[in-house]
């Protein structure tokens, strides 16, 4: 009986730790994959910050272009 049990407890125990090791990896490999994919969101964020600032400076440039159309037409009437 003894001969049956010690080898097939040394089997679970593989066992198990051989699917631990597995779960391990493919945990870590999906952890790689979502980092990867939170730098390009993060990447596209600072694009996108970026591209709103020169935004926000050409509506200030044409606000002041409007403001000075706005004064040369009250200046004719």
């Amino acid at each position: 009986m003894k001969e049956i049990i010690i080898p097939s407890v040394v089997f679970l125990f593989l066992t198990v730790m051989v699917v631990a090791g597995m779960v391990f990896y493919f945990r870590l490999t999906l952890h790689r994959t979502e980092i990867a994919a939170m730098s390009e969101y993060r990447r596209l964020a600072e694009l996108t910050v970026r591209n709103q600032e020169q935004l926000q400076g050409q509506l200030a440039e044409l606000a002041t272009r409007l403001t000075d159309v706005e004064r040369i037409l009250r200046s004719v009437e």
